[in-house]
């Protein structure tokens, strides 16, 4: 029951970045080039747009409750939770987002991108790939995974 918890956590944290070709999940399907390459044009604007922002939120979350309703995966495990941990890793991965340069478009289809911290300190915000990022952003997507563990395993 944990690692559905854990699969449904990876599965929300990743797909924001389902919008670009060169996305990690596409990267970890069989034909998940050729499948990206079909599937980019749907979203509207690249990379960091529809699904960086409440919408995208809505229509993968949405999307992923339904699978999760139709696919019979055979856990006792209530979809709740499944539903759960999907939503916190997506979310993580927009707050995550929101510390780059670029920002997030939280209210897409407005131009504006969220950052943390604003404007006019825009300018420390990091680099994706970089040290900060992999030694403070990843934790606190770990530590959000827990969460959604503890929440299950004291329901």
């Amino acid at each position: 029951m944990v690692l559905a918890l854990i699969v449904s956590t990876v599965l929300g944290s990743s797909a924001p970045d389902l919008d670009t070709p060169t996305g990690g999940l596409w990267q970890k399907i069989p034909a998940g080039s050729l499948i990206s390459r079909i599937v980019h044009p749907v979203f509207i604007g690249g990379h960091r747009h529809l699904s960086h922002s409440i919408i995208g939120f809505g229509i993968f979350t949405g999307l992923f409750s339904l699978l999760i309703k139709i696919v019979p995966l055979g856990l006792t495990l209530n979809p709740y939770y499944l539903i759960l941990a999907f939503a916190v890793g997506y979310i993580s991965h927009l707050f995550a987002d929101m510390f780059t340069e670029a920002g997030v478009p939280i209210l897409f289809p407005l131009s504006y991108h969220f950052g943390i911290p604003p404007d006019p300190l825009d300018k420390i915000r990091i680099k994706t790939g970089r040290w900060f990022e992999n030694l403070i952003i990843y934790p606190l997507v770990n530590l959000a995974i827990i969460f959604v563990i503890f929440i299950y395993i004291r329901g």
